[in-house]
């Protein structure tokens, strides 16, 4: 059975962004998005959330942090220590 013309826009209606990645600066690592009541991390809601690279590690999941990021702003961390 074909799908009717209103109900595709309502399907359409419900697709999201994909958010940003995230960005690193003096090894801090910023995500788009905000912690929900219940613990959780949404996503793609235009707040900043910002992460060490040790605690970027326990939230990585959640937050769409990968390996490469973290380690990233572990050496951006150490190289701007350092000064």
């Amino acid at each position: 059975m074909p799908a009717s013309t209103g109900s595709l826009q309502r399907e359409a209606g419900t697709l999201q962004r994909m958010p940003a990645q995230p960005r690193i600066e003096r090894g801090w690592i910023y995500v788009d998005g905000s912690r929900q009541d219940d613990g959780t991390i949404r996503l793609a809601t235009g707040q900043e959330m910002r992460f060490n690279p040790v605690e970027a590690v326990s939230q990585r999941a959640s937050a769409g942090i990968t390996w490469g990021h973290i380690l990233r702003a572990s050496v951006q961390r150490l190289v701007f220590w350092r000064r």
